[in-house]
């Protein structure tokens, strides 16, 4: 975006000026659509933090349940399927009895999901630091793929900015980690927190002497709460330069770090994760969903239960649900294709329909005929797509 610096620079009021950046960053972009969004009030749904060290423990039967979903067939099994070739018998008749298996193994999953987010006590994110012990307050954040690790981020810097959290921090400065690469902080340079503010929030506008020395003077009096994002896609690949001002935020200032979390082996002692939706989140999300986007598929909320009916008849789905972009994908591709003759929902179909549309939605953004195009015919034409679009961007 082109810059358009302010006439004197000594009028940017430094705080103001970051709040509201996070006042009018108040829309949620949906994933499948970044056009449209929604307010974050009507839209986000509390995500549940929870203490890890309660969840890890129980986390570790739900990976052992997962692992035995994922074993082999015993060698009766094998037998046994040998046999019913053997007979040639139906084709139906063993897929049947797999999908038992399998449908019996979920619900065992299940059962261990909802223990691990049936039992938890929620931490309201206004009480997140109370659990700090040393003065310098420092958060782990963990959070899976699509959990809302971003979301959550946008969301408290928000409310922040609205004067609703964290009142004791008179500037949150959000950094997305991923943006901390070499060709927006050249090697040539030493970089120090003032430059990590001008980059991300003042591009434009080169801050006074006197700016700068008041920034400084909140740090070192702990009034600046630094949100660090991501730190999963930043962890392997810090650039030199940066190492030192990102160790002396982490080590001096009041932060919180957000993270995947294979990515850390951290020594913090407070350690929180967004685990998704509740089940009470999943009825009030796909309510929202089609109660906002009604005028523009021309649905009613007869869509809506018919959807959470579906969902609810296959435990793997229902699981799979939880997490917000899984569930933002479901509805979309319930609004935007015809359901109707749909009475049972299996996640081979769901997942199928899925990457179709997705592969259709890419061919049409490039302006390429698919209406007539068979399943493999699209996929072979997206695939070709691809390739070329990527050919043209590295030539």
């Amino acid at each position: 975006r082109p810059c358009t610096p302010t006439s004197t620079r000594e009028q940017i009021n430094i705080i103001d000026q970051v709040k509201n950046k996070y006042k009018t960053n108040s829309g949620i972009k949906r994933t499948v659509n970044e056009e449209k969004s929604f307010p974050i009030e009507q839209s986000y749904i509390n995500l549940a933090i929870v203490e890890t060290k309660e969840q890890h423990e129980k986390e570790k039967k739900l990976k052992e349940q997962d692992q035995k979903a994922k074993e082999p067939e015993t060698k009766e099994q094998h037998e046994k399927e040998k046999k019913l070739k053997e007979q040639d018998q139906k084709a139906k008749e063993p897929e049947k009895q797999q999908d038992f298996s399998l449908e019996k193994q979920h619900d065992e999953i299940l059962r261990t999901y909802e223990e691990i987010y049936g039992v938890k006590t929620s931490i309201d994110v206004e009480n997140i630091f109370q659990q700090c012990k040393d003065q310098i307050k420092k958060v782990f954040v963990l959070g899976r793929a699509g959990i809302g690790k971003s979301t959550f981020c946008q969301y408290v810097t928000y409310r922040w900015a609205k004067g609703e959290i964290w009142s004791e921090y008179e500037l949150v400065i959000l950094i997305r980690l991923r943006r901390l690469t070499d060709s927006r902080y050249p090697p040539s340079k030493k970089y120090s927190v003032n430059h990590l503010l001008e980059n991300e929030y003042f591009p434009c506008d080169e801050l006074s002497h006197a700016q700068i020395k008041h920034f400084k003077q909140l740090c070192n009096k702990g009034q600046v709460l630094w949100i660090l994002d991501g730190y999963d896609e930043f962890a392997q690949n810090i650039p030199e330069q940066l190492k030192d001002v990102f160790d002396h935020v982490r080590e001096t200032q009041h932060h919180i770090l957000t993270s995947r979390p294979y990515a850390i082996k951290s020594s913090y002692d407070v350690k929180l994760e967004i685990t998704g939706f509740t089940n009470d989140n999943i009825v009030k999300y796909v309510d929202q969903f089609f109660d906002q986007t009604m005028k523009e598929i021309n649905t009613d909320s007869f869509e809506a239960q018919k959807l959470l009916r579906l969902l609810k008849s296959n435990s793997s789905i229902w699981g799979v649900a939880h997490i917000p972009v899984n569930l933002e994908l479901i509805c979309s591709l319930w609004s935007n294709n015809d359901w109707t003759e749909t009475t049972v929902l299996t996640m081979t179909v769901l997942y199928d329909n899925i990457i179709e549309w997705q592969c259709r939605r890419y061919l049409a953004n490039k302006n390429i005929n698919h209406e007539d195009l068979t399943k493999n015919g699209m996929q072979q034409n997206y695939v070709d797509t691809s390739v070329s679009h990527r050919s043209k961007r590295r030539s």
